[in-house]
Order: structure tokens, then sequence, then C-alpha cells
């Protein structure tokens, strides 16, 4: 098994039955393992990986996290997956080019508390 496949079955879990924390925990784990296998080269980083990882980070930040998790493993597609998809629709987003600057914006959102939850003065 190529370590791109292993990668794609580590991501298969289910978060049906999740609790919401656990499923933001398991958003950002996808982003985090795909950012960092992209960045070892185990597959190539062009315009299809971001604008999936962009909508993984944009959809986990409105604390949409099975979609977040989704888009993130679009990007780990094989390629005769890719031509179907609506990915396309999603723009490259200046400040998310970079494999250094999605994982800044990840670790930025993975600090924002959920949505519709007031946030707390520390």
């Amino acid at each position: 098994m190529s370590a791109i496949e292993a990668l794609r079955k580590s991501l298969s879990a289910s978060s049906e039955d999740a609790s919401s924390e656990d499923k933001k925990k398991m958003a950002v784990e996808a982003i985090t393992k795909i950012l960092d296998a992209l960045g070892r080269g185990v597959a190539p980083f062009g315009e299809w990986e971001q604008r999936c990882l962009g909508a993984a980070i944009i959809a986990l930040r409105s604390s949409k996290f099975d979609e977040a998790r989704s888009f993130a493993r679009r990007a780990i597609w094989p390629e005769e997956n890719r031509r179907n998809s609506g990915v396309a629709r999603f723009p490259l987003r200046p400040g998310m080019l970079s494999l250094a600057e999605l994982a800044h914006e990840l670790e930025t959102a993975r600090k924002l508390p959920p949505r519709g939850k007031p946030r707390t003065v520390e």
C-alpha cells in the first residue's frame, strides 16, 4: 500500500455518532495529517489541494466539522475522481496558497470557539 493510500485509509473512520467536539478534533486531525503528508511530498501540492484545504479551513471556522473533514479528504482523492467535483468553484484564497499559510490558518481556526456559543474572556 502506498503512503497516499495509507493516508486515505487512516482518514476513513465515520464521525456519524461523534460529539461536536470530537468531530472538530477529527477535522483538525485530517487537515493536519494531509498538510504534513503534502509537505513530505507524499502527493503533489497544487491548485486542487489549495482549494480543498482552503475550503476545509473555512468550513472549520464555520463549525461545519463534517464538511471540513470532507473537503480535506478530497485533497488526496485519486486524479480520476477529481473532474466531477464542485471543488473548482472554491476560489484560491490569498493567505491560503502555500502549505505554511494553510497551516497558520488551520491553527487560527482550531482556536476559534464553536459558532453559536458565546465567547468567554480569559
